[in-house]
């Protein structure tokens, strides 16, 4: 037995084997077992081939071309080269002309963002004058309705102050049809104090032509000169709007007052 736990295989077993060839493969198989036994191969058995006793015929091409190959050894990375004088010119162009692509990407940025605050601002003074068209457009229509129901509201003044002007004993045969009027009137005045419809205070106050509408001047009675002493119709207004001037009686004016002011003493002195 081999020391090494080797067997040599030779071109005689090959011819041997082809020789005595079995009839069937079972009983083939019996003869190898029985030769392995003989020749006592395990798993540890190392079987030395020599270069001689390989037969390459019968393996695939590719598999003969890779064994007769040379070995190639791996390529070494390449050594960085340096940009060529054309390369840096040819990319410094295209930067250039990139920072004037962002240039005027950001012109055009804020072209936008200034269209936008314009934009945004006419809107808001679109809706700030539309708010002040509508409120002018309803105050104007407040206005018309109040004036149309001024008349509404000087009868029934008239009818209550023709009411308080009568005798006890008339008004007493009379008070449900006074309480009747008494009533619409609160009400219409109620409607148009909501409106905003406010009376302009007259008599005792200094008579303004902007509130007042003088249409009688009498001898003062106790009252400071160009004094209301009278309302003969009362006047109206909505906020800082006039709406119907009062009708006033005046105190007469100091007849003093011209020749105390500078221009009766330039006419005294002429």
């Amino acid at each position: 037995m081999n020391p090494k736990n080797t067997l040599e295989i030779g071109n005689d077993y090959s011819e041997s084997s082809e020789t005595d060839a079995p009839a069937s493969v079972d009983e083939f198989i019996r003869e190898l077992e029985e030769k392995e036994r003989d020749l006592h191969i395990t798993a540890e058995l190392e079987i030395e081939v020599s270069e001689s006793e390989f037969d390459d015929s019968n393996l695939p091409e590719f598999i003969v071309e890779e064994l007769k190959a040379p070995k190639t050894a791996e390529p070494q990375p390449a050594e960085k080269q340096q940009p060529s004088a054309a390369a840096t010119e040819r990319m410094r162009r295209e930067i250039v002309q990139l920072e004037g692509v962002v240039s005027k990407f950001k012109t055009e940025r804020q072209e936008l963002l200034d269209y936008t605050k314009r934009q945004t601002q006419d809107f808001e003074n679109f809706k700030s004058r539309t708010e002040r068209e509508r409120n002018d457009r309803l105050s104007m229509q407040m206005e018309n309705l109040a004036t149309k129901m001024l008349p509404v509201l000087d009868n029934l003044n008239s009818a209550l102050d023709y009411a308080m002007a009568m005798t006890d004993e008339k008004r007493a045969e009379i008070e449900p049809f006074v309480d009747g009027i008494s009533l619409v009137h609160r009400q219409v005045d109620d409607v148009l104090s909501t409106m905003g419809l406010m009376p302009i205070i007259a008599v005792g106050s200094e008579f303004d032509p902007r509130l007042h509408e003088a249409v009688a001047i009498e001898p003062a009675k106790g009252l400071p000169p160009n004094t209301i002493s009278e309302e003969l119709r009362r006047g109206y207004r909505m906020g800082t709007r006039v709406i119907r001037h009062s009708m006033v009686k005046v105190t007469e004016p100091d007849p003093n007052a011209a020749a105390k002011s500078p221009s009766g003493e330039d006419a005294a002195a002429e």
